[in-house]
């Protein structure tokens, strides 16, 4: 089938439009009630609203250390004390059944009761399984997560059917994500602790052996000025013994690293933009669903003024 050539196109465009205000009444009342559909549909339809905020990971600072072993540690170099928060850790965090869950069984106000967002979504009659199955999910759905990975900026945003539910589901995510990456952090560290506590204690008993056999040396060989291949031997057993100092003292501040990780639970992220109470929904937009109706009108008043 080919299609029309463009004076054909010409002659339907004059078509319509004579068409259109020969039967311009019915093609207004289309068009008025197209909109009026829009316009009550979008009524009928629940509003929701969308609350955001945005938080920055921070540095996490070095362990509090004496002076001493901190000047131990700059000396050797490479042991890192500290080390940098990931925005994208965190924004990925966001969305995952650690965080999600716990603000899951959280409390809210609804409709003048408190509930859990199974409540809330309308699970409570499901198996506690689907329950929380579901409500995860419904959360995840609602969840928009946006990461600035040169500034570090992470910003969300939740979508409830209330502005004080979407204000208050924000909040209790910031607290959850808070929660979930301090219990992290936390099980890494121990983790950590343990495996250099063991590993300390094979450079310990590596270090007495070898204080051992330089002690021996020295009850053996008490002049060893005029011997060559004695002050050798002391040379090496001296680099034996500082190496395994090295090693055990290099351990011993990791150890104590992690177990100051271990025990910390101050917040890793500093809140840019706080929740705040929504002021306009973010759907249905009425005016769009009015705008919507109208053109649909519009276009089946075209369609009826086309046919001959």
């Amino acid at each position: 089938m080919t299609s029309p050539s463009p004076p054909n196109w010409f002659g339907i465009a004059d078509r319509t439009i004579q068409q259109a205000r020969t039967h311009w009444r019915s093609f207004s009342t289309l068009a008025l009630v197209g909109a009026a559909a829009g316009g009550v549909t979008s009524l009928l339809l629940p509003s929701y609203f969308r609350c955001g905020a945005a938080f920055q990971a921070e540095a996490m600072s070095p362990s509090p250390l004496s002076g001493a072993m901190a000047g131990l540690a700059s000396q050797l170099g490479g042991l890192q004390l500290g080390t940098q928060s990931s925005p994208q850790l965190f924004a990925d965090l966001l969305t995952t059944d650690a965080v999600l869950r716990r603000v899951a069984s959280a409390t809210f106000v609804w409709k003048a009761h408190m509930g859990s967002l199974a409540t809330v979504y309308g699970y409570e009659g499901e198996p506690a399984d689907l329950r929380d199955f579901y409500s995860v999910r419904r959360l995840r759905n609602a969840l928009k997560v946006d990461v600035n990975i040169r500034t570090g900026v992470v910003r969300f945003s939740v979508e409830a059917r209330t502005p004080e539910l979407a204000q208050a589901i924000a909040e209790s995510t910031l607290v959850a994500l808070n929660e979930a990456n301090i219990a992290l952090r936390q099980a890494r560290a121990g983790a950590e602790r343990t495996f250099t506590a063991d590993r300390a204690e094979h450079a310990r008993r590596d270090l007495a052996g070898a204080e051992a056999a330089l002690a021996v040396f020295y009850e053996r060989n008490r002049a060893i000025a005029n011997s060559p291949s004695l002050k050798m031997d002391e040379s090496r057993l001296r680099r034996a013994v500082d190496m395994a100092q090295q090693v055990y003292v290099q351990l011993r501040l990791q150890e104590e690293q992690a177990a100051v990780q271990e025990v910390r639970n101050t917040p890793a992220i500093s809140v840019i933009d706080p929740p705040l109470r929504p002021v306009k929904r973010s759907w249905p937009n009425r005016r769009l669903a009015v705008a919507m109706g109208f053109l649909i009108g519009l276009a089946a008043g075209i369609v009826r003024a086309a046919r001959p």
